[in-house]
């Protein structure tokens, strides 16, 4: 065995970090795919706001105490 671990010992970080990658990568998805979600969802709450929909002003309140971290 060398100063810097053996070859086992490389090839297992390397398959880490490879994993490490393709996990960025996929959090970043899904950040992406949260904010889509969120946009409709606001189009959604602010179209039934207009129509006087009840539900669309419960979730627009549930949403500020959500933000405001209640």
């Amino acid at each position: 065995m060398g100063i810097f671990g053996s070859k086992s010992d490389k090839k297992k970080i390397s398959l880490l970090e490879q994993e490490n990658k393709q996990n960025r990568k996929r959090i970043k998805q899904l950040e992406n795919l949260c904010e889509e979600k969120d946009s409709f969802f606001m189009e959604l709450m602010a179209d039934g706001l207009r129509h006087g929909s009840s539900l669309a002003a419960k979730h627009m309140s549930d949403r500020k105490k959500y933000k405001q971290g209640k």
